[in-house]
């Protein structure tokens, strides 16, 4: 088996496809750090004295009419939750700098979707190629046990994804803290934001295992990219009916994102109208870490043994 382990890993890292996404990935993460250094600088003198004035004025208003404000929203159907009207902060405002764990976790989000999407092609093509020109049914003449074959693919994408999850989150934590302190500002909640990078790591493994599946279930890079671009679309889809339907914001628990979501940020909420119409009071529900885990790991272990059903019997020749 290890031999098998070793052969399917060097062809993994010989196709330009991981090389090319690897580098794409890597130039993208390190021109994000760009943005976070914008957000922890400090404003200048011209910025601070503009938004001051800005800021000085809403902070009367709000403080001379904000209880007002959230009665007339719940007087017109709203909760107290979505009517609440924090107090305004400085650094809203431009007056400060961000603090560090709220640009960081921007970035440790960015680097999770852009990873997890990079590492679905690279283990797509990694198994559609083989199968589209042929050389699948070669090696299965030198490796004859099919479930040999599976396994020692299936393991070799997951690991590329799992480390390249890992890389990901070892990278953005620590540029985004060096970037941070050399801009003079404090490392504000680092221990979240390693915690959300640790936990970051499954989202990408998702992706990678999805790639491999999808990739063996269609035999083409091409189609594989294609779902993808498509489950993006089903998103923002499914984001734009939750603002109409109901139906769309009760099957919230059951999208394959905000589970995701739920991963990465440790648990997350969602909205749901009280009534059988959007216009009605909405309550906000919890999605827990370990409702989100038992989700994708359902979903994986049944795509994972379709896929395996599917090469069992495919015709390689």
């Amino acid at each position: 088996m290890m031999h098998v382990l070793g052969a399917e890993i060097r062809r993994l890292l010989a196709r330009r496809v991981t090389l090319i996404g690897l580098l794409g990935l890597l130039a993208l993460m390190a021109l994000f750090q760009l943005q976070v250094s914008s957000m922890v600088s400090p404003p200048s003198a011209e910025t601070v004295a503009a938004s001051q004035r800005s800021y000085d004025e809403y902070l009367r208003e709000w403080e001379a009419n904000h209880e007002e404000w959230e009665a007339d929203c719940v007087d017109g159907g709203g909760s107290p939750q979505e009517c609440a009207q924090p107090r305004p902060e400085p650094s809203d405002w431009g007056l400060a700098p961000t603090a560090y764990d709220v640009a960081a976790s921007v970035a440790v989000s960015f680097g999770v979707y852009l990873g997890g999407m990079t590492v679905f092609v690279v283990a797509a093509s990694f198994i559609a190629a083989e199968i589209s020109t042929g050389s699948l049914a070669n090696w299965l003449t030198f490796v004859p046990q099919r479930g040999r074959v599976f396994v020692s693919k299936l393991a070799v994408a997951a690991g590329f994804s799992l480390l390249v999850g890992l890389l990901l989150g070892v990278f953005t934590v620590g540029a985004s803290a060096l970037i941070t302190v050399l801009q003079g500002q404090p490392l504000s909640g680092i221990d979240a934001i390693v915690a959300m990078a640790a936990r970051g790591v499954l989202p990408v493994l998702a992706f990678g295992v999805l790639g491999f599946c999808t990739g063996l279930l269609t035999g083409s890079t091409g189609a594989s990219v294609g779902v993808l671009l498509g489950g993006v679309f089903g998103v923002f889809v499914r984001s734009i009916l939750a603002f109409s339907s109901v139906w769309a914001q009760r099957l919230s628990p059951w999208s394959p994102e905000l589970n995701l979501e739920a991963i990465l940020q440790n648990g997350t909420t969602y909205a749901v109208a009280s009534g059988p119409t959007v216009d009605d009071s909405g309550v906000e529900r919890a999605l827990g870490l370990g409702q989100a885990l038992g989700y994708w790991g359902v979903l994986l272990a049944a795509l994972v043994a379709v896929s395996w059903l599917v090469f069992r019997r495919r015709d390689v020749t």
